[in-house]
C-alpha cells in the first residue's frame, strides 16, 4: 500500500493495487452487506446520493468511536465519497468537524487502482486540522482499510 499524504493541506492518501476487474472491487464498495466484509461490520450505509454513513467499534486502548455523515457522490465503478464526522466527546476541539472521505477506482494492467482519500482536515485551522489530520493517518494505517478491501475482493 503506498501513502502520499499532503502535510501542507492536512490530505490523507493511500492507494493499493487490486488484481481484479473494476466491476468486481465496485462490488464490494456498492453495497452494505460487502462493505461490512472490510469496511467494519457495525456499520450503516444508504447507496444514493443523500444516504446516511454511520459507524461506530471500539479500538483497543483508545476506547469507542462514532464516525456519521452523508454520501455526497456515487459514480459507479469510478467513486464513492461521503462526509465523515467524529462523535466521540473525547476528541476536544475538533470533535464534530465534518470531513470528507472518497474511494476512487482506476484501471491498471493488472485490475484496479483503489484510492482512499481523506480531505477537509485544513477548514478546521492550523492546530485543529493538524491534530485531526494526525490522529486520521494514525486511524486509516491501523484500520488497515485498504488491506481489508483487497482480502474481501480476493476471498470472492
Amino acid at each position: 500500500m503506498l501513502a502520499a499524504h499532503n502535510n501542507e493541506k492536512f490530505e490523507i492518501h493511500f492507494e493499493i493495487d487490486i488484481e481484479a476487474p473494476i466491476h468486481i472491487v465496485w462490488e464490494k464498495i456498492s453495497s452494505l452487506e460487502s462493505m461490512r466484509e472490510w469496511f467494519s461490520s457495525n456499520l450503516i450505509f444508504e447507496h444514493k446520493v443523500g444516504g446516511r454513513f454511520q459507524m461506530e467499534g471500539e479500538m483497543p486502548e483508545e476506547g469507542t468511536y462514532k464516525f456519521t455523515g452523508e454520501v455526497v457522490r456515487i459514480e459507479p465503478h469510478k467513486e464513492l465519497a461521503f462526509t465523515w464526522r467524529p462523535e466521540h466527546s473525547d476528541e476536544g476541539n475538533w470533535a464534530g468537524n465534518t470531513s470528507l472521505v472518497s474511494f476512487r477506482l482506476s484501471p491498471t494492467a493488472s485490475g484496479t487502482k483503489v484510492s482512499l482519500s481523506h480531505t477537509g482536515f485544513d477548514a478546521q485551522g492550523p492546530e485543529q486540522g493538524k491534530l485531526a489530520y494526525e490522529s486520521h493517518i494514525q486511524g486509516w494505517t491501523r484500520s488497515g482499510t485498504l488491506d481489508s478491501l483487497k482480502s474481501s475482493v480476493a476471498s470472492k
